[in-house]
């Protein structure tokens, strides 16, 4: 029973995500991991989360618009 009901909810919830959502939704995860990265003070996490980052948005297309 429970599994039928987590099935479903997550068939409604696949259905709910238009392509623009789930970019918004990535930007907002990809800010904060830029964010974190930025205020750290380790250089490591400079010279590695932000390009990550970088590429992951030209790959997906994503601007970082802020």
């Amino acid at each position: 029973m429970k599994m039928m009901l987590i099935q479903q909810l997550v068939s409604v919830l696949l259905s709910m995500l238009t392509p623009e959502l789930m970019r918004s939704a990535i930007d907002r995860i990809l800010d904060i991991a830029e964010d974190a990265a930025r205020d750290s003070k380790t250089p490591v996490d400079d010279a590695i989360v932000l390009p990550l980052c970088m590429q992951i948005r030209k790959a997906f297309d994503i601007p970082d618009n802020d």
